[in-house]
């Protein structure tokens, strides 16, 4: 009797797992709540494994969203997918990495790589200056935990590679833009630095939960730092001991 309980349970459960993962991704979406700013086309697959063609949050193209479910995780209490997403972007953003949802930590996403060309952000920002970037930024998220309203833990690093600015006084070769990052809280904290013949720079910056942000750099001009902004250093005042001009900002968003 205890024999045939087992088999039926087992069953049970084979036939329900089996069911859940052929379910048509397309259907589940149409019974789905809806999210609000959030439009999924082209839906394909199953839940387990599939794409969609088309994702759109606040009216954004994401592009094209492929999904593929790492079974193995089910082991370690965790539901994860391998993500890659961005063709056909509106901002050529392109990424790939693991998501996921554990049973002890919530949701999380670790190894995630994403990439954009610098111009594009500074299109979204709107920055009320004529000034053009060059390069792409490559972001690498190691590992980070979701907790309102924004990360528990988390660590990273962001690459300006390839970066210039262009301005009407000059233009700047930056050379490669390092920034670590780190979340712990929701309290956001990066550190960064560059170096070239023309410039040297470090920062530092944070943001807590509140949305109040601080932030201090110094850059320092080069041996071929262009006549053209060389020519406008007087407009911020003497630099320091080391030749640097200082920056020290406190505000809200």
């Amino acid at each position: 009797m205890k024999r045939a309980v087992l088999y039926v349970v087992i069953f049970i459960a084979f036939f329900s797992v089996s069911l859940l993962a052929g379910l048509p991704v397309s259907w589940v979406l149409k019974q789905a709540p809806i999210v609000r700013g959030l439009d999924i086309q082209g839906a394909q697959g199953t839940v387990w494994q599939g794409s969609a063609t088309s994702v759109r949050w606040q009216n954004q193209n994401i592009g094209e969203v492929n999904w593929d479910f790492q079974i193995s995780s089910l082991f370690a209490g965790k539901t994860e997918f391998s993500v890659r997403f961005g063709r056909g972007s509106d901002m050529d953003v392109r990424g790939r990495g693991l998501v996921g949802y554990s049973l002890t930590s919530g949701p999380y996403a670790e190894n995630l790589v994403a990439s954009i060309p610098a111009a594009k952000v500074v299109e979204q920002a709107r920055i009320p200056v004529p000034v053009g970037v060059e390069g792409q930024l490559e972001l690498n998220i190691r590992h980070a935990t979701y907790a309102a309203p924004w990360c528990k833990t988390g660590e990273g690093t962001l690459v300006w590679s390839a970066s210039g600015i262009q301005s009407p006084l000059g233009s700047l070769d930056l050379g490669p833009v390092i920034a670590d990052l780190n979340c712990k809280d929701s309290v956001l904290t990066a550190s960064g630095e560059q170096q070239s013949m023309q410039v040297s720079a470090a920062f530092s910056a944070e943001m807590t939960p509140n949305q109040q942000y601080s932030t201090k750099a110094w850059f320092k001009p080069g041996a071929e730092f262009p006549s053209g902004m060389a020519d406008q250093l007087k407009w911020l005042g003497n630099p320091n001991s080391q030749g640097q001009y200082e920056f020290d900002y406190k505000g809200r968003f």
